[in-house]
C-alpha cells in the first residue's frame, strides 16, 4: 500500500455508520451467546504495511450456515469504520470455520475476502484486498462495554 493509498485510507471512516454498530453491540447485550454469535473483541493487523487497531466484532446468524459479521475497526485511536460482511460458516468437531467477502468501497480497499476459524473463545480470520491483507485476532468479550 503506498503512500496515496494510505492517505485514501483515511477517509473511510466518513463514509461509515458507526451508529447500527453500536444498535448492534447493545442488542446483543441482553442475549445468551448460540455457538460463536455473541460479542468479541481484539485487534487487526495489516501484514502490508504494519498498521494495527482495536476491533470489535458482533456475530449473528441468519440461516444456519449463513451468518453475519459487524465491525467496527480503530486506526490511530481517532479514526473508526464500521461494515459488516456475510460469511459461510462450518461447524467442525473442534469450533467453526468460515469464509465470505464484502466490497467495502474504494476509500477503504474496495473487495475484500475473509477466512477464518472460531472456537467458543477465540476468532483467527485472515483478510486481503488487492491492497491489503493481514488478520483479526478477537476474544469473546465478557463485559460488553464498549
Amino acid at each position: 500500500m503506498g503512500a496515496v493509498d494510505n492517505f485514501i485510507h483515511l477517509f473511510a471512516p466518513l463514509t461509515a455508520n458507526c451508529r447500527d454498530f453500536r444498535a448492534k453491540w447493545d442488542e446483543s447485550k441482553g442475549l445468551s451467546p448460540e455457538g460463536i454469535s455473541g460479542c468479541w473483541t481484539g485487534e487487526w493487523i495489516s501484514k502490508a504495511t504494519g498498521h494495527h487497531g482495536r476491533l470489535l466484532c458482533v456475530i449473528s446468524p441468519l440461516a444456519p450456515a449463513l451468518w453475519r459479521m459487524y465491525f467496527r475497526a480503530e486506526y490511530a485511536t481517532l479514526f473508526r469504520a464500521c461494515y459488516s460482511t456475510d460469511v459461510t460458516l462450518y461447524q467442525k468437531e473442534d469450533g467453526w470455520t468460515f469464509t465470505g467477502g464484502s466490497d467495502l468501497g474504494v476509500l477503504a480497499g474496495g473487495e475484500y475476502s475473509y477466512a477464518g476459524r472460531a472456537t467458543l473463545e477465540s476468532l483467527l480470520c485472515s483478510y486481503k484486498s488487492s491492497r491489503d491483507h493481514g488478520e483479526f485476532r478477537l476474544r469473546r468479550e465478557t463485559s460488553r462495554n464498549l
